[in-house]
């Protein structure tokens, strides 16, 4: 992924065109191969692939051959530029995580130049601008840790903001919000109208609404209780955001459970994935 020639000592010479520059294979193959295992092990992070170890290394090692080769067959940087860029780092992320749908490549590619272009501008900085503190390869071991952090704090920022979701109940003309939970482990179904249930704190709801009407039995089976009746009302309308996504569901229907189920949680309802397009669990 890395095109860059270096001079004697830990310099690195500028790339001029037409000029003259000298190239050290190695330090060019060590520098592609971390930056592609980092960029790999990056996705594999932030996207949750749970790919195999050796399936990165391969990838990774792919990539730092292939572009080495391309670097001696191509007589301009320009060529070799346009063909890593566009033939040979797809195709290390295609090997590696097998991406059948082109959304999912084309996410997997990105975030993998983001890590790429993370790591290239912390090696800079701390390179070129810790006044000598840092030599080049010191510099680039701190660039990849510091990076590798930086993806697993925004995926967890990610993931926070995803897992959970304001939801606003309409009941009686009367309107509450709550904090929800996007649970795929929540897959009930009234049996009698053929809609999803979403679970709600009984207290949180008779607080707001009082003492529950038309209710009705829907059977269950959960850890714990093979065979249980749960009760359930049918409210006017749900309502969920989603980063700026906003869904309407008219006549849902809420399940109503024991206040200790949601007492510790930060959450006092949970969405079932039915309801939720972007469902899943994200735990």
């Amino acid at each position: 992924m890395l095109f860059q020639t270096r001079s004697g000592g830990d310099g690195f010479q500028t790339l001029e065109v037409g000029g003259i520059y000298e190239v050290y294979i190695d330090v060019l193959a060590a520098n592609n191969f971390f930056a592609d295992l980092a960029a790999l092990l990056a996705v594999n992070l932030f996207r949750r692939k749970y790919v195999r170890a050796h399936r990165i290394l391969t990838g990774a090692v792919i990539g730092t051959v292939g572009s080495c080769l391309i670097f001696l067959i191509c007589a301009s940087p320009a060529a070799y530029f346009l063909t890593v860029h566009f033939l040979v780092n797809p195709a290390v992320v295609l090997l590696t995580f097998g991406e059948k749908s082109k959304q999912d490549f084309f996410s997997d590619l990105c975030i993998g130049y983001f890590a790429f272009l993370l790591i290239g501008g912390i090696t800079e900085w701390l390179y070129a601008g810790g006044m000598g503190f840092f030599t080049y390869e010191a510099a680039v071991a701190a660039a990849l840790l510091l990076s590798l952090f930086l993806v697993l704090w925004l995926r967890k920022q990610l993931k926070n903001r995803i897992r959970y979701a304001q939801v606003r109940l309409k009941q009686n003309g009367k309107h509450i919000r709550l904090r929800a939970l996007a649970d795929s482990g929540n897959l009930l179904t009234d049996p009698y109208t053929g809609k999803p249930v979403c679970m709600i704190d009984r207290q949180v709801y008779e607080t707001a609404y009082g003492r529950p009407e038309n209710v009705r039995l829907i059977p269950y089976e959960s850890l714990g209780c093979r065979h249980g009746l749960l009760e359930a009302v049918t409210i006017e309308q749900l309502s969920y955001a989603y980063g700026n996504k906003t869904e309407n569901v008219n006549r849902a229907v809420l399940g109503l459970t024991d206040h200790a189920l949601f007492e510790t949680k930060q959450y006092q309802m949970i969405i079932n994935p039915q309801e939720n397009p972007t469902g899943g669990r994200y735990e």
